[in-house]
């Protein structure tokens, strides 16, 4: 996957906004989602509320579900980066007392593909690993607004509800989003957010109820049982996950029944075996990501539009409330060891091939 793709992989903005056409990054918009006629009886938030009182609700973005797979696609050209460095310096040892002019002409071609290099691999990552611990969508219910951070144009987005249209958008073969779009007179997409939930293609009606969640936080008065509908409160809000947190999110990335529902599933899919390897490889990426990065902050302006009133009784701030605690039977940990260190083996061995060859073929 190319840089440039992966930084547009979730926007489509300045492009025409089309149901059942694919946009040149290959995102297809499958329907337009009426919300003047969606029906709130029911409310899926999923496991992305952060904050919930009267004034407001911050959820998680779409980010969340690829944080990690940037570095993680940067890795591999790091690699070739080091190799590129090793011959680079080989070279110059090789060259600078028999050809100068070779030696400079091979400095100079070196120089800038290793600077190219630097500098791709750092656009690919960084949003990653030296960007913001989340990017948070927050919806006032009282202005009417909803502010969003964007990683790819690296600012804050602030939109008005009733301006929005909203649609169900195919992401690869199996996933689907939701997006809400600012689109102008052209039928051109100003402005885009990406709604935190992404369910499978079998799942497709709870792209409707996840809307419906927060249609009935803007424009409902029920706020008893849209509260009772949020399973937990994932509170990152002015500090930095835990690693038992970083491990259920990106567990559950992986866990075909856990991505779409709201609590625990019954049974679990242990085919994650298969997938131990780039499990524990992103919980690793994640982890340097959540080092590294900063808190996100709101603008002034912004937090003064969501005061909170102080005795709200439906502010969540301190409260508590998650899901039961992800617990593997010996049976299912033994199954996830193996899929680690068989997948580690494999990438040892490859790493270690690529040396034997490069150093028996210089």
């Amino acid at each position: 996957m190319l840089r440039e793709d992966y930084e547009n992989k979730f926007t489509t903005l300045n492009q025409p906004f089309e149901i059942g056409t694919p946009n040149k990054n290959g995102r297809l918009r499958l329907r337009e989602i009426d919300i003047k006629n969606l029906k709130t009886d029911q409310l899926y938030p999923h496991r992305q509320v952060i904050r919930f009182n009267s004034t407001f609700v911050e959820v998680m973005d779409s980010w969340e579900f690829i944080r990690g797979r940037a570095t993680a696609l940067a890795l591999p050209m790091w690699a070739a980066l080091f190799f590129a460095i090793s011959m680079f310096l080989f070279a110059i040892y090789s060259l600078y007392f028999k050809q100068v002019y070779w030696s400079i002409a091979i400095i100079s071609c070196l120089t800038i593909g290793l600077v190219y290099l630097v500098y791709s691999n750092y656009k690919m990552a960084k949003y990653d690993l030296f960007g913001y611990t989340h990017y948070p969508i927050r919806f006032n219910r009282k202005t009417q607004k909803v502010y969003a951070f964007s990683p790819q144009q690296q600012k804050i987005i602030e939109l008005n509800w009733q301006d929005l249209r909203f649609s169900a958008v195919q992401e690869g073969r199996f996933d689907i989003e939701l997006r809400a779009s600012l689109v102008n007179e052209d039928n051109i997409v100003e402005e885009e957010i990406i709604f935190p939930f992404i369910t499978k293609i079998y799942g497709k009606e709870l792209v409707d109820h996840h809307l419906a969640f927060f249609k009935a936080y803007m424009q409902g008065d029920d706020l008893k049982s849209i509260d009772a509908a949020i399973p937990e409160f994932f509170d990152v809000y002015n500090r930095k996950e835990t690693f038992k947190e970083s491990f259920e999110r990106v567990y559950m990335q992986f866990d075909g029944e856990e991505i779409i529902q709201q609590t625990r599933p019954a049974e679990r899919d242990n085919g994650i075996a298969t997938v131990a390897f780039p499990l524990f490889s992103l919980i690793l990426l994640r982890r340097l990501g959540v080092y590294f990065s900063k808190i996100p902050q709101w603008p002034t302006h912004i937090e003064k539009e969501c005061q909170i009133d102080s005795n709200d009784p439906y502010d969540s701030t301190g409260k508590q409330r998650h899901l039961s605690p992800l617990v593997f039977t010996s049976a299912e940990k033994l199954i996830l060891f193996l899929g680690w260190f068989l997948g580690t083996s494999i990438f040892i061995a490859f790493l270690a091939g690529l040396a034997y060859l490069s150093w028996n073929y210089r």
